[in-house]
């Protein structure tokens, strides 16, 4: 693998600990809501996707982006640090039959890739990752005029109904609980705030060009959601240990009486940022 040279790390931003998701794979894969087809179809139209060219997706978690973006082009290089959901997404792509998605355990900070991309994308990650170290390596990885997508997505607590607003206070009381509310650096947020993902972009050479917003609706049960708190770095089997049943049990009488049909309807959004390359 060829080598890059070393960025220079801006320094002001907490560091993530590396061992957030370890044991989520199973439950990110099937609790996590997956990109909406408007968002994909939208970025494969402004990205020029047509099934030719190199697709790098940093920070795959199991292949959200990877998987859903295959068929756009003629190779695909996915890269996690968890050797678990790297794993479990080499075995999807296998049942699937995308064998030209590539698999690597690796840190999007110091992996060593060959050859350059016509896109890279990150999926609900570049906050955790060193943003200025990845994003300049990811401009000397980014084919001329090539393009970088930052996509997003909720959790399905965030808005005003009831069973959100039930939800949030229990997911916070339970982290203090457990004593999980160090898994994510104090800051983080707001160094998000002070230094916006754009201007990191824009600061690597990138040319930012829009944030695009997609409106989705989706029905929850009392299974589901407490299957998508087990795939974040918050509350997973490993941050609630021996409490795992306890919490399902609470979070369950919590919600139950919020809506008595055992249906819970959210709406949010996913988005992207897309920034390119200049010639």
């Amino acid at each position: 693998m060829a080598a890059v040279p070393p960025v220079p790390d801006m320094g002001n931003e907490p560091p993530f600990r590396a061992d957030l998701y370890k044991g989520t794979a199973a439950y990110y894969d099937r609790y996590r809501l997956p990109y909406p087809p408007a968002l994909l179809e939208d970025l494969s139209v402004r990205a020029r996707i047509n099934g030719t060219g190199r697709l790098l997706d940093l920070a795959c978690g199991t292949g959200q982006i990877a998987l859903a973006l295959a068929d756009g082009f003629s190779e695909v290089w996915a890269v996690d640090q968890e050797e678990e959901s790297v794993t479990f997404g080499r075995e999807r792509a296998q049942e699937g039959g995308a064998g030209h998605v590539m698999w690597l355990t690796g840190r999007a900070e110091d992996v060593q890739l060959d050859g350059s991309f016509e896109v890279i994308a990150i999926g609900n990650a570049f906050q955790r990752l060193r943003r200025q170290v990845v994003a300049q390596r990811a401009m000397s990885w980014l084919a001329p005029r090539g393009w970088m997508a930052l996509l997003w997505g909720g959790s399905p607590w965030e808005g005003e109904r009831h069973w959100q607003r039930v939800m949030a206070e229990a997911f916070e009381g339970w982290m203090h609980k457990v004593g999980a509310t160090d898994r994510v650096p104090a800051g983080w947020a707001e160094a998000m705030n002070r230094d916006p993902h754009a201007k990191v972009l824009e600061r690597a050479g990138l040319s930012f060009v829009g944030h695009f917003e997609f409106p989705i609706e989706h029905t929850w049960t009392v299974e589901t959601l407490t299957g998508f708190v087990c795939s974040t770095s918050f509350l997973n089997p490993s941050a609630l240990g021996g409490h795992r049943e306890a919490f399902e049990e609470d979070l369950h009488a919590r919600l139950q009486p919020c809506e008595p049909t055992g249906f819970f309807r959210q709406k949010g959004s996913f988005s992207y940022d897309l920034a390119r390359r200049p010639n």
